[in-house]
């Protein structure tokens, strides 16, 4: 195991270990460490391999900063044990009568790759009624000047007194500048859809595991463009999250 993938692992331990202190006032924190078999973000298969994805939020009074990363396991881009990508988040959240609104700055920085740093904006929302359906949209300024949507719903199916199987449904749609960005198009369309299925399993207080199962496929004319690349445009793919939160 190399070091930064150890430092990487200690960092998050410490974090966790400190997050009960700061939970003492109104301030709601958390950690998660995740193992996946393949990273894949809205349809796009960016590592078809192991990785290790960590993240650790705070927020206060709806206000709330973060960060997220993923690190390689294997050598495919001989990059095992460095971070490929590390985001930055800063949101705002805000409960409302009919529905749960959220808004925020997210930045993507790629420290290991050519692939140029970019910058979103988004809004969405979420409503807790029959299977939960949620918006998102999110605008990139910054690289690709493009509109990315994801519609989703999920519902609980209770396994036993405190087990659920948590299953949900993801479809996206790309607008043309957010797909001649990433897959070459100058038309609009349906880009991806993301089936998952977990099972939280708290084991102790503040502490949850997450097995989950989850099958990616991309859309249209995207699921076109990259299968002339000689790509994969499809991916099953599982993952295992323990998370922190207070």
């Amino acid at each position: 195991m190399k070091k930064s993938l150890l430092t990487a692992i200690v960092l998050l331990m410490m974090v966790s270990t400190a997050l009960p202190a700061l939970a003492l006032g109104p301030l709601d924190a958390n950690a998660d460490l995740a193992f996946m078999s393949k990273y894949v973000w809205r349809g796009i298969v960016a590592n078809p391999e192991a990785v290790l994805q960590p993240a650790a939020s705070a927020s206060f009074l709806g206000f709330g900063v973060g960060f997220w990363g993923n690190m390689d396991l294997t050598d495919i881009y001989n990059s095992s044990g460095e971070f490929t990508e590390i985001d930055w988040i800063a949101t705002y959240s805000l409960p409302l009568p009919l529905f749960d609104l959220e808004m925020g700055l997210l930045y993507y920085d790629f420290p290991t790759s050519d692939i140029p740093a970019t910058a979103e904006v988004f809004i969405s929302a979420s409503m807790g009624i029959l299977l939960s359906p949620s918006l998102a949209i999110y605008y990139d300024f910054d690289e690709y000047d493009g509109t990315y949507i994801n519609a989703g719903i999920s519902h609980g199916i209770a396994l036993g007194p405190e087990i659920d199987l948590d299953l949900a449904g993801n479809l996206g749609f790309g607008d043309s500048g957010y797909n001649e960005g990433y897959f070459g198009l100058d038309s609009g369309g349906m880009t991806d859809f993301l089936f998952a299925a977990s099972v939280p399993l708290k084991l102790i207080p503040f502490f949850t595991v997450t097995p989950s199962l989850n099958y990616s496929t991309q859309l249209g004319d995207t699921k076109d463009s990259t299968d002339a690349r000689e790509l994969d445009s499809d991916a099953f793919f599982y993952g295992l999250t323990a998370s922190f939160a207070f």
